[in-house]
């Protein structure tokens, strides 16, 4: 193709692509405007409407036109009948001239005219037809009459559309002539238009009447019940879909959507009433009690000086009946609870079983803060009822958490959040506590997460240190060992005692990692002091009863031994004595593995748990720490060292060394020599100090006397 060919077919191209653009632009425009069945229905009856206007308007024109047509015709007729009968008694053509006048004057007609045997008009009522030829339809031959059968309409002397033209005979004078009459058809036209008006009022009024009932048919039978049907399926089965008929196809339709919405309804309803329901208990859930907790404080809100009460309750030590009696036994346990806290309700309060054994209960109208805590006491009383479980009888405990609105809180998050906070503190007093919450309880939740938040970038970022308190014999006086006590130096609070973030650890999971941290850098610091040459000596690590449940403790120390080529014989991991009574024989197990390697096991604070002797004998133990509450008084000569005494003896009966913690004084340490205890520990003996003080302490003491310094202030805290 040409490049002149190439422009001219791009040229062409442009007006087709705007033409297609402009077809598919007006086609979505009528789709949309057309897009519901009244539209269709509508625009289908007016388009029918307007053919039979049309229609009415074209039959009108026809029959005016076909009776103006007979009128003119039967005008014609009248007068060839007239001028023939004339004709059988003429014996020239002048005869017929009054004929012609006379009937020219008739109403309808314009004129009248007779030819003569050559053709031409001889006779006339108009003077302006007189000699000339007559023009029809039919070929003429100069000076020859024109024979014509019967009345003929021309095609128009003149060309006027009444003109008809007939044959006529004159017996006497043995000749034929052809007759012309013009009707006066604007006349007869003026006469009959009023009726052809009529008859197209009639026909269009009638056309009207029948689209009209059409429609109304249509609308009542096909338009309605097609647009109810439709909202009815957009409203999601809201209202009612009607029918033209009950059998109707419409009506199938309308009772199958009809049946199909109502199965969803109530399918979604149950659903609904499933997903707020507890499938064990048969009470609300955590959902469904904080749906009814807003409707509550919104009624609250519409009504002031009205109160309502929010109480947790949690079953004490549920797990434990799931583990030695099975779930089943726990499953009708947690019925059993849900039936009591029905019972025990009043009128209008909700019970939702909101947790695992946790159930909660909503109090509107509550009076006062007495009065919820009289609720909850007599709900714990009510729950701690014995009872019988299969062969078992159990005295199940609880206790509750209490928050009441609005002196609490506005919102239904904040309540259960601080009926959760009184709920926590309520486990730490005991089996039946009931505590209503405080302010301070929130404050201390906000510490304990700034605590944990903190806690965890210490952990990442390696800001956590060991401090050595050093533990000697005290027959020697020797540095016989130290006990690794984790210190924490916050950038902006500076030292943390222990006892505030250790609890945290053990709550949030963080005690793992940082059990790993304190035995990897006790056993990596010990072998560096060993690879100096300094005196060999355990080093104690505290270990939590989290870690004593985990399956793994044992692999943990033995890998970190082993990383860091230390012998087991230098470590020593210290339990406390209420600890190792939690799940008894899996702590002694992992005792005895441990023990197995070489590692020292040493219980702190004894005396001060509910350890028994039987359980004591049992135990792979290597020394017992007596508690420091039981050193402060060992130097009163009245009945302080007591204690101290039976500790000792017992210890030396099981073959175990007695290490008394807590020692400050000469007074102290010379009593506990006399009662014959092995070792001492305290600020006596030796602050806790970081590693490099230490070392220097460790290295510079007599390897056969007690450096006897005076008590310095501690560093980072006391040697919790």
């Amino acid at each position: 193709m040409e490049p002149g060919e190439r422009e001219s077919a791009a040229g062409a191209s442009v007006p087709l692509a705007r033409l297609r653009a402009l077809v598919a632009s007006l086609r979505e425009a009528v789709s949309n405007r057309f897009l519901s069945l009244r539209a269709k229905v509508v625009s289908l009856l007016t388009l029918i409407g307007a053919v039979l206007v049309a229609l009415a308007g074209i039959y009108t024109i026809y029959d005016f036109r076909t009776s103006l047509d007979l009128q003119a015709w039967s005008r014609a007729a009248g007068v060839g009948d007239a001028i023939i009968y004339a004709a059988r008694n003429a014996e020239t053509l002048t005869d017929l001239e009054p004929v012609i006048d006379a009937v020219a004057g008739a109403p309808g007609l314009k004129g009248a005219a007779v030819t003569g045997p050559d053709g031409l008009v001889a006779i006339s009522s108009l003077p302006s037809w007189k000699g000339k030829p007559l023009s029809i339809d039919v070929p003429l031959k100069k000076n020859e009459p024109v024979a014509i059968a019967q009345q003929k309409r021309l095609g128009g002397y003149g060309r006027y559309p009444g003109d008809y033209a007939f044959a006529i005979d004159f017996p006497r004078m043995g000749e034929r002539a052809t007759v012309l009459v013009r009707v006066d058809v604007d006349q007869l036209a003026s006469l009959n238009i009023a009726d052809a008006w009529n008859l197209m009022m009639w026909l269009v009024i009638t056309a009207i009447l029948a689209i009209l009932s059409i429609s109304l048919l249509l609308h009542r039978i096909v338009v309605a019940p097609i647009e109810a049907l439709r909202h009815f399926a957009e409203s999601g089965g809201k209202g009612k879909a009607e029918a033209a008929g009950p059998d109707d196809e419409i009506g199938a339709v309308a009772r199958v959507l009809s049946a199909s919405f109502r199965a969803r309804s109530e399918g979604e309803a149950q659903l609904i009433t499933l997903a707020a329901t507890d499938g064990l208990t048969g009470l609300g859930n955590r959902s469904h009690f904080k749906s009814r907790l807003m409707q509550d404080i919104a009624a609250c809100e519409r009504e002031e000086g009205r109160s309502v009460g929010v109480m947790i309750l949690n079953l004490d030590n549920f797990k434990d009946v799931n583990d030695t009696l099975g779930h089943d036994a726990g499953d009708r346990l947690l019925q059993r609870t849900a039936e009591i806290l029905r019972g025990c309700a009043r009128d209008g309060d909700t019970v939702a079983r909101i947790g695992g054994d946790e159930f909660g209960v909503i109090m509107p109208d509550i009076k006062n803060a007495d009065d919820a805590l009289q609720l909850a006491s007599r709900l714990v009383r009510a729950v701690g009822t014995p009872f019988r479980l299969g062969a078992q009888e159990l005295q199940q405990a609880a206790c509750v958490g209490l928050t009441l609105y609005p002196q609490d809180g506005r919102d239904a998050d904040v309540l259960i959040k601080n009926a959760d906070l009184a709920l926590s503190r309520a486990k730490q007093e005991g089996a039946g506590a009931c505590v209503l919450y405080r302010h301070e309880l929130h404050l201390r939740a906000i510490e304990r997460n700034t605590i944990e938040r903190d806690l965890r970038t210490a952990l990442a970022r390696n800001q956590l240190m060991l401090f050595y308190q050093p533990k000697v014999d005290i027959a020697t006086g020797r540095v016989v060992g130290a006990e690794a006590l984790i210190r924490w130096r916050h950038e902006e609070r500076g030292f943390v005692p222990p006892s505030l973030f250790i609890p945290v650890a053990e709550r949030s999971g963080l005690v793992v990692p940082l059990t790993k941290w304190v035995l990897d850098e006790a056993c990596r610091q010990n072998r560096e002091w060993q690879d100096q040459g300094l005196p060999k000596i355990g080093v104690a690590v505290n270990v939590s009863a989290i870690d004593l449940r985990r399956t793994d403790l044992t692999d943990t120390i033995a890998n970190t031994l082993i990383r860091h080529g230390l012998s087991p014989k230098f470590l020593e991991l210290e339990v406390t004595e209420s600890m190792v009574m939690q799940d008894v024989d899996v702590v002694i197990g992992t005792l005895r593995r441990l023990r197995s390697l070489g590692i020292g096991i040493g219980i702190d604070d004894f005396g001060t748990g509910y350890s028994s002797l039987a359980y004591l004998k049992r135990f792979p133990v290597k020394r017992l720490k007596i508690d420091r509450s039981f050193v402060h008084d060992v130097a009163d000569r009245r009945d302080g060292d007591v204690i101290p005494k039976v500790i000792i003896d017992l210890a030396h009966a099981l073959g175990v060394k007695v290490v008394a913690e807590g020692v400050e004084t000469a007074d102290q340490y010379e009593r506990l020599q006399a009662l014959g205890c092995d070792e001492v520990q305290g600020y006596f003996a030796g602050r806790p100090m970081p590693a490099a003080e230490f070392e220097v302490f460790l290295r510079n003491s007599p390897a056969g006397g007690l450096r006897r310094a005076e008590r310095p202030a501690a560093a980072g805290g006391s040697a919790a």
